[in-house]
């Protein structure tokens, strides 16, 4: 019998190609979502810190001047905050779509995959049958060939024996 051949083996391929670019883009979206949420934490802790020296600045009595300044920033810290949530926001929602397209596609690829195996098995059992089945006709044939020599031997012994009766 020949080799395991699977026919849909150009199809599982394809698969898994489309797999591992799915694989790739769900990896990229998630380290954006990982870059804007570093953002987003060094943001807070920029907006705390000068949140402390505003305070800071208050106790000692700072020029007003110096004390709009630091509004400002903390005004344009809390914007850069608020964008970046919408980001992180609109990001999560790219990973998670992405993860469920990743989800069918793996499922595809395994269904494949699947079909595959069972059919490396089915061949592997017909492949074994067949040999048994040649094994057992080689067996056949040695021990029917056994057999008439057997045979011929006891006619030889028989027609001897007979011979010597006379």
């Amino acid at each position: 019998m020949a080799k395991f051949r699977f026919g849909l083996e150009t199809l599982l391929r394809h698969r898994e190609g489309i797999e591992q670019r799915e694989k790739d883009e769900f990896s990229r979206r998630t380290y954006r979502y990982q870059i804007e949420l570093r953002k987003r934490l060094d943001l807070s802790a920029a907006l705390q810190e000068t949140m402390k020296e505003l305070s800071l600045k208050q106790s000692e009595n700072a020029p007003h001047q110096e004390l709009d300044y630091f509004c400002l920033y903390l005004n344009r810290l809390n914007q850069e905050i608020r964008e970046s949530e919408k980001r992180l926001a609109r990001l999560q929602s790219e990973v998670q779509s992405q993860k469920e397209v990743l989800v069918e596609v793996t499922k595809k690829r395994k269904t494949l995959t699947a079909m595959r195996t069972k059919k490396e098995a089915e061949h592997r059992i017909a492949l074994e049958r067949l040999e048994q089945k040649e094994i057992d006709e080689l067996v056949v044939t040695r021990y029917a060939g056994r057999e008439s020599e057997y045979a011929r031997e006891i006619k030889v012994r028989r027609t001897e024996a007979n011979t010597k009766h006379e």
